[in-house]
């Protein structure tokens, strides 16, 4: 018997496009519904409660797809099958598929086949015999995809003047997406007419907002939603700008680690770093298509300047990126707030790499805000007021950037408004300010001056 696979978790427009990508390949596949705070207390009701929330959100959407699929409990689980990754990495409770089968179990559905993705399988694809159009590299354009759906988002959120055309855009742009994967065609043509069409929206980029950097385990970042208390809507409703880590810079960290390893032999080597140039080679030609410019940060490099602080070596999560990433964002001078987010139970980012970026960026001048934030599907109130309390001095210093920035263009402010019309874009490198309206002012006005004197 062919079994429909139960595919997501990995945010909406990479949970849509992976699916079509299966389904494109020949694969019965079947999406999961998002994870939801519902579905992690029906979970949690017959698991262990202390187990981390990652564990609890996965069963539950896939409690939930069960009893939307009017089958028995029987029925679905010999006709279906779990295809996931598990957990994060090593820590005290990554004893996911134990605590799975206990929920399983508990609600009928003992008899679900679960199968365990080996997070770095993706490297076959980069293997001499795999190079070309094949189904893994398939799968890989459809979640470097998803990221460029993600950060197309990210950027013109804060600025547009009607949030519902840029989520028909975006929900357009999915469909057309899915299609050529279903068919097996490029995507770069339909992230190129998605990116013209949702540009295309009126926008105001002389928006004064502060600049957030998201870092946190990888599960509570990617999933979106419930899971991580559906932290950037609610900071992007709050007027941030707000960028999020991606599966492609993931992939390419899982790359490199095991290109470190002692194990690692010198054709597996050579694998690896195929497979970090290839993914990098992927995203710049689809984020480009979308008219997304911002660059991937060599998973070499990240290790290095988290290494004086955060070996590493030291493995369990995504811990020596978040701190990579927070120095990286700090030296840049690119954001005002960088939010920690992890599920409950989350030992490598609540014990380690929030334990050294706290006192890191407390003690170093001009450094940005630093805020944690432990999503636990509770306290909806105790988030907002904690978001509320982080962003007001982001925001302050936005202000003041863009103050400082505008007082010494020497223009007035319908001629600085033009200026930044209509969209923020192309501000890679190094910044004077973590503020996009006062970064664009200030490069602006500097090109402007000098052509005068040419």
């Amino acid at each position: 018997m062919v079994k429909t696979l139960l595919v997501g978790g990995l945010g909406r427009s990479r949970d849509a496009l992976l699916c079509a990508a299966l389904r494109g390949a020949g694969v019965a596949v079947r999406q999961l519904p998002a994870p939801s705070d519902a579905g992690l207390r029906r979970a949690r009701a017959f698991g262990n409660h202390g187990q981390c929330s990652p564990a609890h959100y996965a069963v539950g959407a896939v409690l939930e797809a069960a009893e939307a699929s009017g089958l028995s409990g029987d029925t679905f689980a010999r006709t279906h099958r779990w295809v996931t990754a598990g957990s994060c990495g090593p820590c005290r409770l990554a004893a996911f598929p134990l605590e799975w089968a206990k929920v399983l179990g508990a609600q009928g559905l003992s008899g679900l086949e679960l199968e365990l993705i080996d997070q770095r399988a993706f490297l076959a694809a980069f293997e001499a015999r795999a190079l070309g159009r094949s189904p893994g590299r398939v799968v890989l354009a459809a979640l470097v995809a998803g990221d460029v759906f993600s950060a197309l988002e990210r950027a013109l959120r804060p600025w547009v003047a009607d949030e519902a055309s840029l989520e028909a855009a975006l929900d357009r742009g999915l469909v057309e997406v899915a299609t050529a994967l279903e068919r097996g065609a490029s995507v770069v043509a339909p992230l190129r007419t998605l990116g013209v069409r949702a540009r295309a929206i009126p926008g105001d980029a002389a928006r004064v907002v502060p600049r957030v950097l998201l870092v946190g385990e990888p599960w509570s970042t990617l999933a979106e939603g419930d899971p991580c208390d559906d932290v950037v809507r609610r900071l992007e409703a709050a007027g941030a700008e707000v960028e999020v880590p991606r599966v492609v810079e993931w992939l390419q960290t899982q790359a490199w680690q095991r290109s470190v390893e002692p194990s690692c032999e010198a054709v597996e080597r050579a694998v690896c770093h195929r497979a970090i140039r290839g993914l990098a080679a992927l995203w710049r030609l689809l984020a480009s298509a979308a008219g997304v410019f911002e660059p991937l940060e060599a998973p070499a490099a990240l290790a290095a300047r988290a290494t004086p602080f955060y070996p590493p070596s030291i493995r369990g999560g995504s811990a020596h990126l978040e701190v990579a990433r927070a120095l990286g964002a700090m030296e840049r001078r690119a954001v005002h707030l960088v939010l920690s987010v992890k599920p409950f139970g989350c030992l490598p980012s609540s014990a380690l790499s929030d334990g050294v970026l706290a006192p890191l960026l407390r003690r170093t001048p001009g450094a940005p805000a630093f805020a944690v934030l432990e999503a636990n599907a509770t306290g909806q109130a105790t988030v907002d007021s904690r978001l509320e309390l982080a962003l007001e001095r982001a925001t302050l210093a936005a202000v003041e950037e863009f103050e400082h920035a505008f007082t010494a263009s020497g223009l007035t402010l319908a001629e600085a408004r033009s200026m930044l019309s209509p969209w923020p874009h192309g501000l890679e490198g190094p910044r004077r300010y973590a503020c996009s309206a006062a970064e664009r002012l200030a490069r602006a006005t500097a090109v402007s001056g000098e052509d005068r004197t040419r």
